[in-house]
């Protein structure tokens, strides 16, 4: 498997954590129209221990495959998406936002 992170540093705006959480749900479902993508899911930092990264929210979505995710981002529904994420989720927020590729290993009992 392989996923892509998009990983929000910082903090709601003040008065928009609800208004914020809405939209990053908006965007999970919006990430569902990427071609060949397996599943998406939307992570809400609630404690963090001192001294670590100040992660409000961490957005995945997997693929099958390195390849299948380069093809997904290739695609012109990015634009699309990247564009509506900047209107409605980038203003709700003060910090920024880095994404990481993971090739990923699962164990299961």
């Amino acid at each position: 498997m392989f996923m892509r992170c998009a990983y929000l540093i910082g903090q709601p705006r003040p008065g928009k954590g609800d208004d914020l959480q809405k939209a990053l749900r908006s965007a999970l479902k919006m990430y569902m129209k990427f071609e060949r993508i397996v599943s998406a899911r939307l992570l809400l930092g609630q404690d963090h221990e001192e001294g670590a990264p100040a992660i409000y929210a961490t957005l995945e979505f997997w693929f099958a495959s390195e390849a299948d995710l380069h093809a997904a981002l290739d695609k012109p529904y990015r634009q699309e998406f990247r564009t509506w994420f900047a209107a409605n989720v980038t203003p709700l927020f003060d910090g920024v936002v880095k994404h990481i590729n993971q090739d990923v290993t699962e164990q299961n009992p």
